[in-house]
């Protein structure tokens, strides 16, 4: 592979397959733009040491395996020791493929397997049939890697396409050796054969993409599901609250009318130590905002069973602007975070306030953290294990935010080992 171009166009190509590969089994490190340019720039300078070597094969698996390594561990989430794994068996398989289709071809046409080397159309048409083996190789391996990868049910049957573009090449290359051929037709077929690939590729990356795009949708979905039923427990926890403090009302009429008839000190002090008690009850958060109340009533008693001390102050900004489903969406989902990162810590305590700054409602969580969050490209990562189903908490408070030209943002203090999100939450839409 001694022509420039043709040697470019290979490598950015298979760079194109290690990266969806990669991309199947581990996360990315940066955005998908981000690790497409770092893999051209490695790819390209293995393609530069192709030509100075003049395609040498041992030079090329080594080159090509430190690449495949390097890309690993730079643009995904890949420990060392799998990425040299991954890497040296991608080259050992890149190799073996490039050897096994020359002389499968040459075998199937009774031709030279040296044959490709002085003509270009062979040489385009060679690797083209060698990174289609790849790429359905790469897609095998990634399901066995990786069992229960992104739309493996769906995409199983997509194996079968790159073998059609495998058997139409071998025909091309057949056709190219063919007496009365002229150059023209060879280019064309050669052309063709790089279409063949292209559209294979395009073609798996787009229904992946669709169909990434459609889980997104029911996960979004499913999260709106989630805080209706949660609002409605809100309401209803509502007038739960309203008949048990009417009641409680009551009841304190009551025993004050009692007492103004009781002469017994034992009785008496029964009748303070109820009127305490109701008191104490009755004492809930009154910010003016019911579901502002509801909820932190309904967080104040979660943090009891879960011996999480929880201090709050909303009177300044009871955040009565916010739609109720709203702030179930930013409130609801920003506390259950904290909640659960503080029963995990050292410090267990949990802190809200509200207030006005520049115009903006803003809230303000600390809660004790004893590790320091997970990040992606600048965004928090849920830190539970299966984030496919989880993580769409912060999505759905970033979502309802927009609605109200708002955003929040956090940090985190290593050394006393509190997390900190503010949010600022303007007029809405």
């Amino acid at each position: 592979m001694r022509d420039p171009v043709i040697s470019c166009v290979v490598y950015a190509f298979e760079m194109l397959i290690v990266y969806i590969f990669y991309s199947r089994i581990a996360e990315k490190r940066f955005s998908t733009a981000k690790c497409v340019l770092l893999g051209l720039s490695l790819f390209e300078m293995c393609s530069a040491v192709n030509l100075v070597f003049q395609n040498n094969a041992l030079i090329n698996f080594i080159v090509s395996g430190i690449s495949q390594f390097c890309f690993g561990v730079w643009c995904f989430k890949l420990r060392p020791f799998q990425a040299a794994g991954y890497s040296v068996c991608l080259a050992v398989i890149n190799l073996a493929l490039e050897v096994g289709s020359v002389l499968a071809i040459s075998a199937l046409t009774h031709t030279e397997p040296s044959g490709y080397n002085t003509n270009p159309a062979l040489l385009i048409i060679e690797c083209s049939t060698c990174k289609v083996l790849l790429f359905l190789t790469c897609l095998i391996l990634s399901y066995i890697v990786v069992p229960n990868a992104r739309g493996s049910k769906h995409q199983l049957s997509l194996l079968f396409f790159p073998l059609l573009p495998s058997v139409c090449l071998a025909i091309f290359w057949y056709i190219c050796l063919q007496d009365g051929i002229t150059p023209k037709v060879q280019y064309l077929l050669a052309l063709s054969s790089l279409i063949f690939f292209g559209s294979t590729v395009l073609l798996f990356i787009t229904y992946q993409h669709q169909l990434e795009m459609d889980s997104e949708r029911m996960r979004m979905k499913s999260e709106n599901e989630r805080l209706l039923t949660e609002k409605s427990y809100y309401d209803i926890l509502d007038q739960q609250n309203q008949q048990l403090m009417a009641y409680a009302h009551d009841a304190k009429n009551h025993l004050a009318a009692i007492q103004s008839l009781n002469t017994d000190p034992a009785i008496e002090r029964y009748i303070v130590a109820l009127s305490d008690q109701l008191k104490t009850y009755t004492s809930n958060c009154r910010s003016g905002n019911m579901m502002l109340d509801v909820m932190i009533n309904k967080y104040v008693l979660e943090c009891e069973c879960r011996n999480i001390r929880f201090d709050y102050y909303v009177r300044s900004c009871n955040l009565k602007h916010v739609e109720d489903i709203d702030l179930v969406a930013i409130l609801g989902n920003l506390m259950d975070n904290a909640l659960t990162a503080a029963a995990q810590s050292e410090k267990r305590f949990v802190s809200l306030e509200t207030t006005m700054r520049n115009g903006y409602s803003v809230i303000v969580i600390s809660n004790g953290c004893d590790t320091v969050p997970e990040t992606r490209e600048g965004h928090l990562v849920t830190a539970k294990e299966d984030k496919k189903l989880h993580g769409y908490g912060l999505k759905s408070v970033y979502k309802t935010l927009k609605k109200y030209h708002g955003d929040y943002s956090w940090e985190y203090n290593e050394l006393e080992n509190i997390f900190v999100v503010t949010v600022m939450i303007g007029s809405p839409q």
